[in-house]
């Protein structure tokens, strides 16, 4: 379907650059066509006494009609010029991560190096953001960027590393319940 036939009809318009998913009026967007079900991410670009180390990560669940999916975690970590991918499908399934406002903890191993990482804040910390989900109903981001992020990594043949990252991590869990206590504010 071409943009001006979407611009007609009584879907919404394209992203802001105007694309639009292949055969349908559904504008193309960094979330897709609903979002998902429940997670935390996390993002930390520098760490106390390690400024160029660079962590993202995330756990989330989906739902699959009546059904949740096991926690699946993913991480990429760039460390003293290297880049350690914990990212394969397989990875995420054997991954250890589990979230609970406000706090996240995971763990994952992989070709000799394990990582675990816990990152926090005070809910004080946090900030409510609404979500649409396109299929219905509404999902609630609680989103700071005052969080901590403890970080450990194992690697065979090097000492045990231990980096923080205090009161600047992007930490975000997407949620439905209603009992975290932070006011929405958009």
């Amino acid at each position: 379907m071409d943009k001006d036939a979407c611009n007609r009809s009584r879907y919404a318009p394209g992203d802001a650059a105007g694309h639009y998913e292949a055969g349908s009026c559904a504008p193309i967007t960094p979330r897709g066509r609903k979002h998902t079900d429940s997670y935390a991410w996390s993002q930390v670009a520098g760490f106390d006494g390690a400024a160029d180390a660079f962590l993202e990560c995330s756990t989330a669940r989906l739902k699959i009609r009546p059904f949740w999916t096991p926690p699946m975690t993913v991480a990429v970590l760039r460390l003293d010029g290297r880049e350690i991918r914990l990212n394969g499908l397989a990875q995420a399934l054997r991954a250890d991560g589990a979230f609970a406002f406000p706090s996240w903890r995971f763990a994952s191993r992989s070709d000799g190096i394990a990582v675990s990482t816990s990152i926090h804040a005070p809910a004080s910390a946090f900030v409510g953001l609404a979500y649409a989900n396109s299929p219905g109903g509404i999902k609630t981001c609680l989103n700071t960027k005052l969080a901590t992020c403890e970080l450990t990594i194992e690697e065979a043949g090097r000492p045990l590393r231990k980096l923080a990252s205090r009161h600047r991590a992007a930490f975000e869990i997407l949620t439905d319940r209603p009992d975290h206590g932070v006011a929405v504010v958009a």
